[in-house]
């Protein structure tokens, strides 16, 4: 942590709001220690094991994901305000709970790509916070690419891609169909002609099951990209994916990163077609289903009953 450089990122961010810019340089702090362990090639070690149900299929808790989180948690304590922060490591912890005020809710997957890095695979490195009302309205949400030093993020009304450059943000677009046409990702309607993205990278907890139980849904498909997690919700309402098949997803993987998508001018649904809503359960799994538009999300959706019907 660089108090001095987080302040200067805070002065930086202004532009976008108290709150986002806050969650800015918060993000921003974590995708620098993660290339600060990387550079040093340290990092993967573990440093704690999960206890109890929470995780037990992945109960490694490697360094990068303590550091970050644990820088994230400081953070929260500096401002003096309350919050409840649902993590990926840490569960369910309450931060200032004697200040007074109604605590925000916060969300964050501290680094999401914990194999890859400790095998030193440059791919797939994430950081993701987001922020929620005590009601669970959504407020803004941030998921860095450590790799691409990306910034995707989002606020009460519109989500955005940025690269991170030093202590600012430079390249910013707004996510939307316009940004997406004038990409050259047009919408594309028919599974055929369609890519899909589903976490697959675990063979036992997602990559059999998956294809077990929804292999009809993806056959079709062009092409498929086996990752999953919070910047997926990025990777749609960018465009450079037309479907995000998020099953049994972590809590803190979907509610991190799902904003983007929310207000990237896309459709989010669960698999049976209904709204998403956060809640105060850290330890749910989800099924959430995100596309560029409706006519290939109505599709998708009635190959997944289909695949129901089967079960």
């Amino acid at each position: 942590m660089n108090d001095a450089v987080f302040q200067r990122r805070l002065s930086a961010f202004k532009q976008e709001g108290d709150m986002l810019s806050f969650n800015l340089a918060l993000v921003s702090e974590a995708l620098d220690t993660i290339q600060e362990l990387s550079d040093q090639n340290i990092g993967g070690e573990t440093v704690e094991q999960r206890i109890g149900e929470y995780k037990n299929w992945d109960p490694e808790i490697f360094r990068v994901d303590k550091d970050t989180e644990d820088d994230y948690t400081a953070r929260l304590r500096q401002t003096g305000k309350p919050y409840v922060l649902l993590s990926e490591e840490a569960g369910r912890v309450e931060v200032n709970p004697d200040k007074p005020g109604d605590p925000l809710y916060v969300v964050c997957d501290p680094f999401d790509g914990s194999y890859l890095f400790k095998r030193g695979i440059p791919d797939f490195w994430y950081s993701s916070f987001a922020f929620y009302g005590s009601n669970f309205d959504p407020k803004c949400c941030v998921v860095g690419d450590a790799v691409q030093k990306a910034l995707a993020f989002a606020d009460e009304s519109s989500a955005y891609i940025a690269k991170l450059e030093g202590e600012g943000i430079v390249h910013k677009f707004k996510l939307g169909k316009e940004y997406r046409d004038r990409m050259g990702r047009k919408d594309v309607t028919e599974l055929k002609d369609a890519s899909i993205e589903s976490y697959a990278m675990k063979p036992t907890k997602y990559l059999l099951p998956l294809v077990e139980k929804y292999g009809d849904v993806f056959a079709p498909f062009k092409f498929f990209l086996p990752n999953g997690g919070p910047y997926a919700f990025a990777d749609v309402a960018e465009g450079k994916i037309d479907c995000y098949f998020s099953f049994k997803q972590p809590f803190v993987d979907v509610f991190s990163g799902i904003q983007i998508a929310e207000k990237g001018e896309v459709v989010v649904t669960d698999f049976d077609g209904n709204p998403v809503r956060c809640r105060d359960n850290v330890k749910t799994v989800w099924d959430v289903l995100v596309t560029t538009n409706e006519t290939l999300h109505a599709k998708i959706l009635d190959e997944i009953a289909k695949c129901k019907a089967k079960m």
